[in-house]
């Protein structure tokens, strides 16, 4: 976006305070510490013309508009929170975890109300992938020409310095991403002992857990889901800030796995084969949309663990289809630069102006 001669401020998460820590009742505050971190910001270095803010955080930024004039509103999602929470409910019903009763009236109270209020009263809406605009469409939040599907971008020189077709690799097959069961880690470790127990030993690393948790807390932690036959095949990894480390585990492996059951866009796809790195991913992640099975990526059904083992043996027996999908995905992820998520994103932005100015007329 600067590139492009505009000047842009972030709020990030740590900008709305450290309290509360617990995350349920986090949900339930965020629209209003987000609303007092942008009043800040539009005191401290504001006016701005447009405010880009996350679906459920804008709830209370869209009632109370008269505090920041002349500004257009852009919701945003990473990750729609309705899919997001229709997936968890899909993963109780299919017995990968427990939600009570309690906690699937929780987080539609918290979330999703706020989430659509602010939907509807917003000038433009950012999604990241056609399933969430008919989701969106299908509720009458917003007509189709204030809705922007923008996908997520590489960097080129990152792909600029992927390995050469063919380079060597072996160090198997990768699992990128925080360690719960929406991200499909249970699927996965079922999927896993499926092979072991019928004698084809993957190996396997994931990386996983929680920035600044100890590794033998991870490692505990992500190993307690596989069975005894995978524990051998196994390397537990924490998660990495430093994105050098991370790029140098795509350019070693053999195939990353993406098996979410809920997942807006799936940048760890898109990275993966930025670096000639064939993906297996779930038809739940959002990058999958743009993505053909069987040339870019081999795509399976969410929640499918023999779908996701028989993928996951197929890859790993043949060289050559792994080298087709990772050249066909290779070239695919490079018309993604970020250079084309910001047009994108200016071009949502003066519609939303235009939208906001007509309102006001």
């Amino acid at each position: 976006m600067r590139e492009l001669g505009h000047d842009c401020d972030l709020i990030y998460r740590e900008d709305l305070g450290p309290r509360p820590r617990n995350e349920r009742l986090r949900f339930a505050v965020s629209p209003s510490l987000a609303w007092r971190a942008l009043r800040r910001a539009w005191r401290e270095r504001g006016p701005y013309d447009v405010l880009d803010v996350v679906a459920a955080e804008a709830a209370v930024l869209a009632r109370r508009r008269d505090a920041f004039p002349g500004a257009a509103l852009v919701a945003r999602s990473h990750g729609l929170d309705h899919l997001f929470y229709r997936g968890l409910v899909e993963d109780h019903r299919a017995g990968l975890l427990r939600k009570p009763l309690w906690r699937r009236l929780w987080f539609p109270l918290v979330r999703l109300r706020p989430a659509a209020s602010a939907l509807r009263r917003s000038d433009a809406v950012i999604l990241l992938s056609q399933r969430e605009r008919e989701f969106t469409l299908d509720r009458r939040w917003q007509p189709p020409q204030r809705l922007a599907v923008i996908a997520h971008g590489i960097e080129p020189g990152r792909r600029e310095a992927a390995p050469p077709p063919g380079a060597p690799r072996g160090a198997g097959l990768l699992f990128s991403g925080a360690w719960y069961t929406g991200k499909g880690s249970r699927t996965l470790a079922q999927a896993h002992a499926l092979l072991a127990r019928g004698g084809l030993r993957i190996p396997l690393t994931l990386l996983g857990g929680v920035l600044g948790t100890p590794l033998a807390a991870v490692e505990a932690h992500v190993r307690s889901a596989f069975a005894p036959e995978s524990q051998p095949c196994l390397t537990v990894l924490p998660r990495l800030r430093d994105e050098d480390a991370v790029f140098a585990l795509y350019r070693s492996h053999d195939a990353l796995v993406c098996p979410s059951g809920a997942e807006g866009f799936g940048m760890v796809v898109f990275e993966a084969l930025s670096q000639r790195l064939p993906v297996i991913c779930s038809s739940a992640v959002g990058a999958a949309e743009r993505l053909r099975h069987g040339d870019q990526a081999w795509i399976v059904p969410a929640r499918d663990p023999r779908a996701l083992a028989e993928a996951m043996a197929r890859l790993w027996q043949d060289a050559r289809l792994r080298a087709r999908l990772a050249e066909g995905g290779y070239r695919r992820v490079g018309a993604f630069p970020w250079s084309r998520a910001a047009e994108e994103t200016v071009a949502c932005y003066r519609a939303a102006l235009q939208a906001a100015r007509a309102g006001l007329a």
